[in-house]
């Protein structure tokens, strides 16, 4: 697939959290929703991700995007949309953002790319700490170093937050991520529900701080010369 050598891509790189203590119906329920998350991120996103979705080791997944400032916005749909999925199991996921270059991308291969991004990511993940669940490794001399420290912090205190979600909250967030009014997510579940519902699910899940935190790293934060 031809990719641009002079363009900068987001790669994310996530695993499941603790996905070790499932058994084998268990993990296999959790390699499906991977794959439906990352179709319905395919879907809400239309021409957002670069090629398609590896799944790797039935709990580990890797996507490239075209926008690096949508790469926290693809991350937190990824997450919610899989809690969700995933509901009584309570399986969520940790994502390591790499922005930079890419080399190549095969034409006919979910796997086997390279570039910059990846080699920022996929070793970013690796070395996250145990509590922390969305790190970013950005290209040298993409932005500022005190402003690489804000975006980092930023990433660290969504991921805090999302990391309590419940399964409704995740639903919540979901429709909210993309853009959707209150009476638009209630439309979007499969049972009846109430505004009102949507609404204290939304403010269980801090979705204010959380968009916030979207808006600063979508509109400033990651803003570059590239």
């Amino acid at each position: 697939m031809d990719v641009q050598k002079d363009k900068y891509y987001a790669a994310l790189t996530g695993d499941a959290i603790k996905s070790s203590r499932l058994d084998s119906e268990a993990r296999s329920l959790l390699h499906d929703a991977i794959l439906k998350s990352g179709e319905e991120l395919k879907e809400s996103f239309p021409g957002l991700v670069v090629g398609g979705i590896n799944v790797f080791r039935g709990d580990s997944v890797q996507f490239l995007l075209n926008k690096p400032a949508q790469s926290l916005r693809a991350a937190l749909f990824f997450r919610s949309a899989l809690r969700a999925a995933t509901g009584s199991l309570k399986v969520d996921m940790r994502f390591a953002i790499g922005v930079g270059k890419i080399d190549f991308m095969p034409e006919f291969s979910k796997g086997g790319a390279d570039g910059e991004a990846y080699r920022l990511s996929g070793p970013s993940l690796d070395s996250m700490g145990s509590k922390q669940t969305l790190r970013l490794a950005l290209s040298p001399g993409w932005t500022s170093p005190h402003n690489f420290e804000a975006l980092k912090t930023t990433l660290v205190l969504v991921g805090a937050l999302a990391d309590r979600w419940t399964e409704k909250q995740a639903l919540a967030v979901k429709g909210a991520l993309l853009g959707l009014t209150q009476d638009e997510i209630c439309k979007t579940w499969s049972f009846p529900v109430s505004r009102q519902a949507i609404a204290k699910n939304l403010d269980g899940a801090d979705w204010f701080a959380v968009e916030r935190a979207l808006q600063f790293f979508e509109e400033f934060g990651l803003v570059s010369d590239h």
